[in-house]
């Protein structure tokens, strides 16, 4: 849009939008309908398996602590190309 100076022309204008909008605004009051949610079964699914997760530890406390006796024992061992395969893994 360009504006050439006649801010009345362009008042003018956004009252029109603006009264149109107050009218469909009216209308939508008068029908009043209930909003309604219907999950697919994969829908439910998920989020039962979603909530299961989120009430899990974020960290896996045995696991950790198991590496941790092996590394500071020195009897964990990886190989660098079991290393190098899973940084190639993420990358791509």
């Amino acid at each position: 849009m360009i504006i050439n100076g006649n801010v009345q022309a362009v008042a003018g204008a956004y009252s029109v939008s603006s009264a149109g909008g107050v009218k469909r605004a009216a209308s939508a009051r008068e029908v009043e309908k209930s909003d309604e949610v219907l999950l697919s079964h994969e829908g439910q699914s998920f989020s039962s398996m979603l909530q299961k997760l989120q009430s899990m530890d974020d960290v896996r406390g045995e696991k950790v602590q198991n590496l941790s006796a092996k590394v500071a024992d020195g009897s964990y061992n990886v190989s660098g190309e079991n290393i190098a395969a899973s940084l190639l893994g993420v990358r791509f």
